[in-house]
């Protein structure tokens, strides 16, 4: 018994003893473990966009919502000298990515996958595009156009949302 106290107030002590504060993005967060996890911040409206993407953001940005991987440097080098050499910019952006596109290496759903669940395919590309979810007006008017038009496929919906206003700022 004597010897229980003692070590009941050791122990009770070690778990109340400081634990190392480090300060993360101004939050103060307790003991030394700092998880890698990147926070995505999504948008509650296009609204809230208001910095234009620079050629080597619009590129890379693209290139990993299709791709779903990073671009490599030499390719961004190249696209980017290409993009500010022309002073049609939305040519140049049509360009790279009708050629991404047509690469046939594009991560994109088939237009069965897109049409045997809409709403999830909608909510899934404005995520995946404009870091926000739709709104239920935008979600009505694209299953609208997607259920009566059998020629709209993925790939013209990712391709319009690539080329928008919207896509070009964050």
């Amino acid at each position: 018994m004597r010897i229980a106290i003692p070590f009941l107030l050791l122990l009770c002590f070690g778990l109340s003893s400081c634990k190392k504060e480090t300060i993360v993005n101004k939050e103060t967060v307790v003991d030394n473990y700092i998880y890698g996890i990147n926070n995505e911040e999504v948008y509650q409206s296009n609204v809230e966009k208001t910095k234009q993407k620079s050629a080597e953001q619009y590129i890379s940005i693209l290139y990993a919502n299709l791709f779903l991987q990073t671009v490599p440097a030499n390719v961004l080098t190249q696209l980017t000298e290409v993009r500010e050499a022309n002073g049609d910019k939305q040519l140049v952006d049509e360009l790279i990515l009708n050629n991404y596109v047509n690469s046939g290496q594009v991560n994109i759903p088939s237009d069965s996958e897109m049409r045997a669940n809409i709403d999830q395919f909608i909510e899934d590309t404005y995520l995946r595009f404009f870091l926000r979810k739709p709104t239920p007006y935008e979600l009505y008017e694209l299953r609208q156009a997607i259920e009566e038009d059998s020629e709209l496929n993925p790939e013209l919906i990712y391709q319009g949302f690539a080329l928008s206003n919207e896509y070009k700022y964050y």
